[in-house]
Parts: structure tokens; C-alpha cells; sequence
């Protein structure tokens, strides 16, 4: 969908010259969120500023949906790329629903289509048109304007969405919030975006792929899990930090790791003796407590020992329960947080769907260091 060929931007003339771009070639194949990564001055902002000519190259070609750039009129090229910047910059004069409709105006659009496609952006980024169709940028806290910015950028319904670290200046909590449904409507719309960032985490995140780029040249293009698990260079592995193994357990989501047949499964109408027996057959010291297929609890051998009235009785509430879109990373919190180490995971009606363990886990993170693992020891060998 956008394809970069050697491309090389250098500013400056004679021997006051400086190279932004270094021969850069990656394609960001179509409906993938591609985040440009890395630190300041590599070169990853050139990179999204020569795709829609707001800069000009210097040698390369950058091609979208198979049409050279240069042979493209530069307004219609622009009106093609959604466009959204860390600034927002909407119009501080024009209402949110008037910031929305300047290109779908430039396309001219009839006034019901626009209409229509500003009260459906609004609600796709949980904004009522009701409450803010109508209200001016000021009016707005900094995470509702960055939604209209989104908004902004997908009116025209372009295929390609052009991102300038979007929610960077946005509180944690509203960026986390933001990017979420971000992820919900690009599951949706399947947009071909390039996302520049600064954040590992929120590349890890939003990336189908990551190109991490230094001092002008691409230095890895992978996926996330790639670049986590197998960096290509020192420079890499420094960049994406020392807890990469942690970080790998962002990507990871319960659903990858559940076991959905526990040995260990007890009934609340059961006797705590008939338990006790139960759990010593099957070598196990921790009975998850089931009633009406929804999990109420947890037992021990201890607590069963000197107990014979029904399991629900003597039963320890979970703290929470999991659910199987919940990243590996936030169940590991958990039970640092709550000293468990076994979680039941239920589902959209709170029926037990089955359990993940600290071991599950920790099986999980080897397992996806195991190539890195191998590589090592080719090269060693060899």
C-alpha cells in the first residue's frame, strides 16, 4: 500500500549538507498500523512528511496504492492521507463539526453526506454529536480534542492515515484510553497508517510492525514480537530496554496461554472430605470452586483439612477474575499485586472458561525467547 525505494533526503547544499534519510526501503503492507520508531533527529518524522510531499526528496521513490507520489497532484495527494499531529491543530473558530468537514468541503461533499459522516466520527471516538457537533476546540479537554484530530483525519474516509505522534501530548491514563479505541476502530476500518512514535510501549501496542530507524538509516523492520525477542544489533537491544521480557508479555493475551481443562475443578456442593480426597488423587494442593459453571472461589488442602460441611463454605474469594483479551503483562501485576498465583478466566457471561498460572506464564515468556535462543548457539557454534 505505501512503498519506500531508497529513499534519501538531504538538506543543505555543498559541504553544508545533512542526510535526514539514508537510502530507506520498507514497504507498510495494506490495513497495518507501521510505527516509525526511534529517537530524535533518525529521521522517522522526515519519513512520514515525504509521504504526503509536506517535504521533498531527494533521491528514491515513495509509491501509494501503486502511484508514484511525484506523479500526483500535491493537493489531491494530501486530501487521499488522513492526516493527525501531536498538536490536533484544529481551527480555534470553527466548531468541532466545522473542524471535521474542511476536507470532506474540499471534495465537496453535499452537505447531508457531511452531515452524516461528522455525527458517525464523533460516536466511533465516543463523542456524542449532541454535546459537541456544536462546541469550539477550547471547549474541549486536550484528550477530547486529540479525538476530534482522529476524527479529522478519517472524514474523507482515506484508505491511508498519516500519524505525527498523535497522543503524545496526552496524560497516561487518556493516551492509554485513546489508543485502545483507536485499536477498536482500526480493527474495524483496517486502514493502511503510519504511526510515528517515540514510545516503545505504545509501538509494541499500536504496531503491526516496527521500523526503527537511526541517524537516518532503517536499521529493523519487523514485527513487534521479532524486534523483542530477536533485535538485530546492539543499538536495537538498547532501544527497546533491558525488560524486554517483560515488555513481550504486552503482546502476549490471555487466550494464548488458558487452560481450559484444570485438573483441578470442585464443585461448591461438594463435601470438604470428598474435596480433600479429590485434590490428593490428583497430586495438586489448590481446588478452583465451580457452581453453575461460574467460578466462586478457591480451596487449599489446609483449609478442607479439619472441615466437613459443602466446599462453598469454606471458600476464598478470587480478587479479580481474567478475561482472554487480557495482556499478559496485566495478569502478571496482578498477581504480584494479590500474592496468587493461579487466576480463573471467565467469559462475556461470567462462566469459567478456564485458568492461567504464574508457570503458564513463565512458560510463555521462554517459549518466545526460544528462536533468539537458537540463533545464539548457531553462531557460536559456527
Amino acid at each position: 500500500m505505501i512503498s519506500y525505494e531508497s529513499v534519501t533526503k538531504i538538506y543543505g547544499k555543498g559541504n553544508n549538507t545533512v542526510t535526514a534519510l539514508d537510502n530507506v526501503s520498507f514497504t507498510i503492507p495494506k490495513g497495518e498500523v507501521v510505527v516509525f520508531l526511534g529517537p530524535s533527529g533518525c529521521g522517522k518524522t522526515t519519513t512520514l512528511r515525504l509521504t504526503n510531499r509536506l517535504e521533498t526528496l531527494t533521491r528514491g521513490v515513495i509509491t501509494i496504492e501503486d502511484q508514484n507520489i511525484m506523479d500526483i497532484d500535491v493537493v489531491q495527494l494530501r486530501q487521499r492521507l488522513g492526516y493527525v499531529i501531536q498538536a490536533i491543530g484544529l481551527f480555534p473558530n470553527k466548531t468541532i463539526a466545522e473542524n471535521i468537514a474542511v476536507v470532506p468541503r474540499l471534495l465537496h461533499w453535499d452537505e447531508e453526506r457531511i452531515s452524516k459522516r461528522i455525527d458517525e466520527l464523533l460516536q466511533m471516538t465516543n463523542l456524542d454529536p449532541d454535546l459537541y457537533r456544536d462546541r469550539y476546540p477550547a471547549e474541549l479537554s486536550g484528550g477530547q480534542q486529540q479525538r476530534v484530530g482522529v476524527a479529522r483525519g478519517l472524514a474523507a474516509d482515506p484508505n491511508i492515515l498519516l500519524m505525527d505522534e498523535p497522543f503524545g501530548a496526552i496524560d497516561p491514563i487518556n493516551r492509554e484510553e485513546i489508543q485502545d479505541e483507536f485499536l477498536k476502530l482500526q480493527a474495524k476500518l483496517k486502514k493502511t497508517v503510519a504511526f510515528v512514535s517515540h514510545d516503545i510501549h505504545e509501538a509494541i501496542k499500536m504496531g503491526d510492525r516496527i521500523a526503527i530507524f537511526d541517524k537516518g538509516r532503517l536499521v529493523q523492520y519487523d514485527t513487534p514480537e521479532i524486534i523483542l525477542t530477536q533485535p538485530k544489533n546492539k543499538f536495537v537491544s538498547d532501544f527497546v530496554g533491558a525488560d524486554r521480557a517483560l515488555k513481550v508479555l504486552g503482546l502476549m493475551r490471555v487466550s494464548d496461554i488458558i487452560n481450559r481443562k484444570p485438573k483441578n475443578i470442585i464443585q461448591g456442593a461438594d463435601r470438604c472430605q470428598e474435596a480433600l480426597h479429590f485434590l490428593n488423587t490428583k497430586e495438586s494442593r489448590y481446588g478452583i470452586v465451580i457452581e453453575d459453571n461460574r467460578p466462586i472461589g478457591f480451596v487449599t488442602q489446609k483449609s478442607l483439612k479439619y472441615e466437613d460441611g459443602p466446599v462453598r463454605d469454606v471458600v476464598e474469594p478470587y480478587p479479580i477474575f481474567l478475561r482472554e483479551k487480557t495482556p499478559l503483562r496485566d495478569v502478571l501485576s496482578s498477581m504480584l499485586m494479590y500474592s496468587t498465583p493461579t487466576f480463573c478466566v471467565v467469559d462475556g457471561d461470567k462462566n469459567f472458561a478456564g485458568t492461567v498460572t504464574y508457570n503458564d506464564i513463565q512458560k510463555a515468556v521462554k517459549a518466545s525467547y526460544a528462536d533468539e535462543t537458537e540463533n545464539v548457539e548457531i553462531e557460536v557454534s559456527s
